[in-house]
């Protein structure tokens, strides 16, 4: 992203100067434009290296999927009604539009104003999604842009679709988790330290259990710093497997009780979705799985269907392969024989991802309604077993008392 320094006349007349950040000379004149700034004087400005070394891309956010899809969407009813792209792409540029939007919307209008294709001025703009390139590409040559880009958008809906059932699986335990852990923390820090005096003045001989507790109270209230050190660590620890051991990681994650075969059918849904679109879209049939194989989240899963790429590059039939390599229901290999039988293929995916996506609908719905007693059953013997173990020295007292 270029760094421009400008001189202009705004709406009101008055004379205005400033930076902005663009990627290209012509996105940095819409930009200023759909501001209500007329610049006569712009030029790039030359970045040092430590501004270099200083900038973070990542807090710079490109569209969201769902921002993408309602682009592609409007995109495709205004092409439809016959306005050009380029005038097309730059209604989107407008005063209330976030900043970031109007980053992406003047780089795609200033790369077609340049003469690009728009999925090279999407490839400009920072788009690095190679379903929904193939998939505009493959408009743009069949003369099917609209369609293509309303495909386009289902696509991208289907993913958040797909994201957000998996996230309704773990939303509600961790809630729990966390109210749990704050009862927790207050009975340790608030409740026990005053209940330790009158078993200090008593003199008794406490049981195990409360002694534990007694200890986790005292290294709460006067080492909480070692345990924030051992979380930190652990956290630490955690990314950096993540980042260097990924596939590990994602091993990890599908062998996980009850979450990793839904991870497992989550992968696989998104692959076919992917794949019955791009052959929907006239993607050829080697080219639209190697694509679809990239759009895979979890890379164990991903590593495991690339080879059939190769299989099905040598000629060996799609369902077959994916039979012997990848467990999958079997309705799903029905189905994707019968599309390779009947030259329907990418309808058949389609209907084998839809399969699929009412599977992982049936076990988020089971996971939910089993981890929500499991989860209450935890809490509550976390919090019982403090309360039995604060209880049980004052029955002791009482039963000494009795005799």
């Amino acid at each position: 992203m270029a760094v421009f320094s400008y001189r202009g006349v705004n709406s009101e007349g008055k004379e205005v100067k400033g930076v902005i950040e663009a990627p290209s000379y012509t996105a940095a004149h819409s930009l200023l434009k759909s501001r209500g700034i007329y610049p006569y004087e712009l030029k790039e400005e030359e970045v040092s290296a430590s501004e270099k070394r200083l900038h973070l891309p990542f807090i710079r956010r490109g569209p969201s999927n769902q921002e993408l899809a309602t682009f592609f969407k409007t995109l495709a009813t205004l092409i439809d009604a016959g306005i050009p792209i380029v005038e097309a792409v730059e209604s989107f540029v407008e005063k209330d539009t976030p900043p970031h939007l109007q980053l992406f919307y003047s780089a795609v209008a200033g790369a077609l104003k340049e003469g690009a294709t728009f999925t090279e001025a999407l490839k400009r703009a920072g788009l690095r999604n190679e379903t929904l390139l193939s998939l505009i590409y493959s408009g743009e040559k069949g003369a099917l842009l609209p369609e293509n880009l309303k495909l386009a958008a289902l696509l991208l809906e289907k993913i958040e679709s797909l994201k957000t059932k998996v996230a309704q699986a773990l939303i509600y335990p961790a809630i729990l988790f966390v109210v749990a852990l704050g009862v927790v923390v207050f009975m340790m820090t608030a409740v026990i330290p005053k209940i330790v005096g009158i078993y200090t003045t008593a003199h008794l001989e406490l049981p195990l259990s409360t002694r534990l507790v007694i200890l986790f109270s005292n290294l709460l209230l006067n080492h909480y710093y070692l345990i924030v050190t051992l979380l930190a660590l652990s956290l630490f620890a955690l990314l950096l497997l993540v980042k260097k051991r990924r596939k590990l990681f994602h091993q990890l994650l599908l062998k996980l009780p009850l979450f990793g075969n839904l991870l497992y059918l989550s992968s696989l849904q998104r692959f076919l979705y992917t794949l019955g679109n791009l052959l929907n879209a006239g993607v050829p049939v080697v080219e639209a799985l190697e694509i679809a194989v990239t759009t895979i989240p979890n890379l164990a899963v991903r590593l495991r269907v690339k080879p059939v790429v190769e299989h099905v590059k040598k000629g060996e039939s799609l369902s077959k392969v994916l039979s012997e390599l990848i467990p999958l229901p079997l309705v799903v290999y029905q189905l994707l024989k019968a599309g390779e039988l009947s030259g329907n293929l990418g309808e058949m995916a389609l209907k084998g991802a839809g399969y699929l996506e009412t599977e992982i609908d049936v076990k988020v719905k089971s996971l939910t309604s089993l981890i929500e007693p499991v989860t209450m059953l935890i809490v509550g013997l976390m919090i019982g077993f403090i309360v039995y173990a604060l209880l049980l020295p004052i029955v002791s007292i009482s039963t000494i008392k009795a005799l």
